[in-house]
């Protein structure tokens, strides 16, 4: 005799169609994370940091009216921003917290408009109130990459990425 409640095996479609739901949410927002840790190509990663940070300068210093820079530390191929109206206290920790270029990424050297030209210590692009910047090159060697250079613009936005190294 057949009983009244047959047997269920296996899932209904609404719930499968729930787990397939909540797994792509859960993808969809760990894989960009994922994507831009130790998987991440450095020059892409060097790129990324380069262009957002001095796109960012250029537009604090017209808000906040102040001199911006991007400090460049060519001995330990590292970067920050500092801006006027920071004291020591603030300056150090900017340069504390500085953005550390991948192990295979070493700076050469800056390249400003006016033939001088920085090969180690540090030294500043500056952002100016008025929408300017200093007009320069930023010498990068890639063990695999080859030699590439940003080039920061007075007028432009945009900091532009080159292949090779490139001369004024």
């Amino acid at each position: 005799m057949d009983s009244p409640n047959p047997r269920r095996d296996g899932f209904t479609l609404m719930e499968l169609l729930v787990v397939m739901m909540l797994v792509t949410i859960v993808l969809a927002v760990t894989v960009p994370r994922f994507g831009s840790g130790l998987m991440q190509d450095p020059k892409k990663q060097l790129s990324r940091w380069v262009i957002n940070t001095t796109r960012a300068l250029r537009t604090e210093a017209m808000e906040k009216q102040t001199v911006h820079a991007l400090v460049i530390d060519l001995d330990n191929n590292r970067m920050w921003t500092v801006h006027a109206g920071m004291d020591e206290e603030a300056l150090s920790a900017a340069a504390e917290k500085a953005f550390s270029l991948p192990g295979a990424i070493r700076l050469a050297n800056v390249h400003f408009a006016n033939e001088e030209r920085a090969a180690s210590g540090t030294t500043e692009i500056l952002f100016h109130p008025a929408g300017y910047a200093d007009q320069a090159l930023i010498h990068v060697e890639h063990r695999t990459a080859g030699r590439f250079s940003f080039q920061v613009e007075p007028l432009l936005p945009k900091v532009r990425l080159l292949e090779g190294w490139v001369t004024y």
